[in-house]
């Protein structure tokens, strides 16, 4: 791994445990063992360590949302796909977790924060167009909508806050994915959960 690469580790770590407000380039350079001038023959500073964080976490979504049509068959699959999302988004929790921090950075940084969020609430209203069209939601275009914002911000909140901290991660994970679920299944059909659903992944023949 490249110094770069371990810049970026280390500094998501930081910003994870601690907050990207407590960490500075200072920090990262002495938690890796580095002097700050190979850092910032890297980055220029924290905030460009964070907008390369940000771009890390924006491929990552996409090339979930490039999956959306392949794996998205039936109402079943998209508990699943919503804990795939959920596990990037922890991954970057830092990102959603210190918004008052993006929101107010210097406005490249902020353009890219809040382009990120207007990408997550598009997929959003995108997941419940692919379902609506699996399994009639029976809601207009304005409630659908509604809903879609509504996964988007409880989704943005189990980042922010752990109903029961001493779970582990993947617990916890688990446990937001099935509360976003709880969301969608009062507007589904109930011929729409099947009880043994397609191989996540595998659409069969559509």
């Amino acid at each position: 791994m490249g110094t770069r690469e371990r810049i970026l580790d280390a500094s998501l770590t930081l910003f994870n445990e601690q907050g990207t407000a407590a960490i500075s380039a200072l920090t990262i350079a002495t938690a890796l063992g580095i002097s700050p001038g190979n850092l910032y023959y890297h980055f220029r500073g924290k905030e460009e360590i964070l907008a390369a964080l940000l771009s890390e976490c924006d491929l990552a979504l996409n090339r979930l949302y490039r999956r959306m049509d392949a794996e998205l068959c039936s109402a079943e699959d998209f508990e699943p796909f919503l804990l795939s999302l959920l596990r990037v988004g922890r991954h970057f929790r830092c990102l959603f977790r210190d918004q008052e921090v993006l929101r107010f950075a210097h406005p490249g940084l902020a353009q890219t924060w809040r382009r990120l969020l207007r990408q997550l609430r598009q997929t959003s209203q995108q997941l419940l167009q692919r379902l609506d069209r699996l399994s009639p939601l029976q809601l207009s275009q304005n409630e659908r909508d509604q809903l879609a914002d509504s996964l988007m911000l409880s989704a943005l909140a189990s980042l922010c806050f752990e109903l029961e901290p001493d779970n582990d991660g993947e617990a916890q994970l688990l446990h937001s994915a099935a509360t976003l679920f709880a969301l969608l299944r009062p507007h589904l059909p109930e011929t729409s959960i099947s009880p043994a659903p397609a191989p996540h992944g595998q659409c069969g023949g559509r």
